[in-house]
């Protein structure tokens, strides 16, 4: 999903009192200090991703009182810091407006990053129109969310640095939290795009796991999921971006704009008594890998393509490093095993009635190749 920049609107400051007055309601009760609009659309004139960005701002003490009051009362997703200390995020399911909701710890560096910066936004037109055309020469690139994030790095440290509101230190915090680090940045093949999950990926995931693709989970452990799994299974893979050391990974896999597959790995945890993998005496990197695409682009290649990028990105990433991959699957899922072959995965195990799955015991067919 590419990043769109719209030309400011100048009804932006409706919506936010709009949500606004929802959060005053489900906050009843709870002590806050403020509920700031703050992002590129609090900034009059400037353009902006269409996304009303708003900050609840408390102290330390109110955060999880908070928290409770919005998921209780709004039904809303509390996801975690996602790395970035004493900014909890939380998502309404309600997009009619889109928004980002954060409950942010007065006083701290990240609350005032985004007061911040739209402060001196809103004071400094040559700074706004600046940071303005670097956003929409990233937008008509086509750039996805963490390489947008990451590109306009740069222009964020200056008109941070003009605030006057942090520290050095604290910039640098900042700039290392705008760096991709262990999240992937967009990749590209020749008829797909393969990109990290994003909140609005619920609706994708969706129509890939749901009841009418049930071949998808035929074979797997799960049946097929409800629309409230899938939104939660996205925010658990956005909990995952966030981890470091990061042990899991999975991407979206677009054609043409939409949702056709996802990809994933895990890495083994060291001491995994059947994953502690050695070779001549060093411990290999061993992960764990999966795939599933809608049943209406199967057999035109997409799985291949998107697993020999995704393997070669995972593996440039542990350079050095001795890599051992696996795929298992259950041996009826001879789309599965196939595919492992086409990737020059070799046979490594099969195990009869390896485990009770669905009222039912299974085999276990296990590819690995080494790297």
């Amino acid at each position: 999903m590419s990043v769109e920049v719209e030309p400011y609107n100048p009804a932006w400051p409706s919506y936010f009192e709009q949500l606004k007055s929802q959060l005053e309601t489900y906050l009843h009760g709870v002590s806050y200090l403020s509920i700031e609009h703050v992002g590129s659309t609090s900034v009059p004139g400037l353009a902006a991703k269409p996304i009303i960005d708003i900050d609840i701002i408390v102290t330390r003490d109110s955060v999880q009182p908070a928290i409770d009051a919005l998921v209780s009362n709004g039904k809303f997703d509390y996801v975690g810091e996602l790395g970035i200390a004493d900014r909890h995020v939380v998502k309404d399911p309600n997009q009619d407006i889109r928004r980002n909701i954060y409950i942010c710890v007065d006083g701290v560096a990240q609350t005032r990053n985004h007061l911040g910066v739209r402060n001196t936004l809103r004071a400094n037109p040559a700074l706004r129109d600046e940071y303005a055309q670097v956003k929409l020469d990233l937008a008509a690139k086509g750039t996805t969310i963490l390489d947008y994030i990451e590109a306009k790095g740069a222009i964020v440290q200056k008109i941070l640095a003009a605030s006057g509101m942090l520290s050095p230190s604290e910039l640098a915090v900042i700039q290392k939290a705008n760096v991709k680090g262990e999240k992937f940045g967009a990749i590209r093949t020749e008829r797909l795009l393969l990109r990290e999950f994003v909140s609005d990926d619920a609706d994708g995931y969706y129509e890939l796991e749901r009841l009418g693709t049930k071949d998808n989970a035929r074979y797997q452990d799960w049946a097929p999921r409800t629309r409230k799994q899938a939104r939660e299974l996205v925010l658990e893979n956005l909990k995952s971006q966030a981890v470091s050391p990061r042990r899991v990974w999975e991407l979206v896999v677009l054609r043409e704009g939409r949702m056709v597959g996802r990809v994933g790995a895990r890495l083994a945890k060291s001491g995994d008594e059947e994953d502690d993998v050695k070779d001549e005496g060093q411990q290999m990197l061993h992960f764990d890998l999966w795939f599933s695409f809608l049943p209406a682009v199967q057999g035109q290649g997409f799985g291949t393509e998107a697993m020999i990028a995704f393997i070669d990105e995972l593996v440039n990433r542990k350079s050095g490093e001795k890599v051992e991959l696996e795929i298992e699957c259950d041996p009826r899922n001879t789309g599965s095993w196939k595919l492992a072959e086409r990737l020059g995965f070799e046979k490594y195990s099969l195990a009869e009635k390896a485990w009770e799955s669905k009222g039912e015991w299974v085999d276990s067919l296990v590819y690995r190749k080494g790297v």
